[in-house]
């Protein structure tokens, strides 16, 4: 009977030892799966993190860019719009400046008559001297000629009968008695242009 409580013994002791090996080996895998696990969500979360920051990183250097080729485009327009700008201040300070370089000059020469290239500029005259000069060198070729018969004292006797005529005292009279300024006229300006 003792053989056989050995036996027993040794069998529970067995058993038991069996048992904890069992239960090492279980403790030991579901502690390396839970290592495994712990791990794999530990790289997956890196993954994750290191894919989100990749991304941000992309998306804020896509805005960078973004926008640093809008703010070239935007002073690139408003160079070109000032230097537009500026062109046509420029050309419209060209164009008023020519207009009154030739308003001057058409000015000046309305007030001064084109000198004759054969004139005396050396004569000295008075003033009336000179606005008569003036006048002449102004008026038209008939004009001229009877400013010249008029100052030779041609016509003095027909500028009288005219001042006359016009001022109701000199001519002769119609069938009704009247002046006859039209005809009277008409003969003194006719012997003033020479017709």
């Amino acid at each position: 009977m003792a053989t056989t409580a050995k036996k027993t013994t040794t069998t529970a002791k067995k058993t038991t030892t069996a048992k904890t090996t069992a239960a090492k080996k279980t403790t030991a895998a579901k502690t390396t799966a839970a290592k495994k696990t712990t791990t794999a969500k530990t790289t997956a979360a890196k993954k994750t993190t290191t894919a989100k920051t990749t991304a941000a990183k992309k998306t804020s250097t896509a805005a960078k860019t973004a926008a640093a080729k809008k703010a070239t485009a935007a002073k690139k327009t408003s160079t070109a719009a000032k230097t537009a700008a500026a062109k046509k201040t420029a050309a419209a300070k060209k164009t008023s400046t020519a207009a009154k370089t030739a308003a001057a000059k058409k000015t000046t020469a309305a007030r001064k008559p084109a000198v004759p290239a054969s004139a005396n500029t050396s004569m000295k005259v008075t003033a009336t001297e000179k606005k008569l000069v003036e006048a002449y060198r102004g008026a038209s070729g008939d004009e001229k000629k009877i400013a010249l018969k008029v100052l030779k004292g041609e016509y003095g006797d027909t500028v009288t009968k005219l001042l006359n005529a016009v001022g109701g005292v000199a001519g002769g009279s119609d069938s009704s008695g009247g002046i006859n300024l039209g005809d009277t006229i008409g003969n003194l300006l006719g012997g003033l242009l020479g017709k």
